[in-house]
């Protein structure tokens, strides 16, 4: 795997950006920005985004819709993963036909996520 370094070593970093992948490509499929006067680029002083059911996701999805680059600080990476599994969790929670022993792909990124951050939460 080419982690943000560019070299086939595998980094803390370069995990989690590997992570964030994931809701990236969740939020721009589950997220309809047909009727987005900005095409899902969320403005925080816009008064259309901050009534939006979708702004929570379309503000995460605005601010990480590139890939990290080998300068975004871990912690950065650790909270943006974070509000993306508090998000993702949600918004399986709210779906229906994830049994507790779910594989589905959504599921398996959640179980992923929460693990590495249970167990990098005090070392960042």
């Amino acid at each position: 795997m080419t982690t943000l370094t560019g070299r086939h070593v595998r980094t803390i970093s370069g995990y989690v950006a590997t992570l964030l992948a994931y809701p990236r490509w969740y939020i721009d499929r589950e997220v309809d920005f047909t009727n987005c006067h900005l095409q899902g680029r969320f403005d925080e002083e816009d008064t259309v985004c901050a009534a939006c059911h979708f702004g929570r996701a379309c503000r995460w999805l605005s601010l990480h819709r590139l890939a990290p680059t080998v300068d975004t600080p871990l912690p950065e990476l650790v909270d943006a993963l974070q509000t993306a599994v508090t998000y993702v969790r949600r918004e399986c929670a709210d779906a229906t036909g994830h049994p507790r022993e779910c594989d589905c792909d959504t599921c398996e990124w959640l179980q992923e996520a929460s693990a590495f951050l249970r167990t990098h939460r005090h070392k960042t």
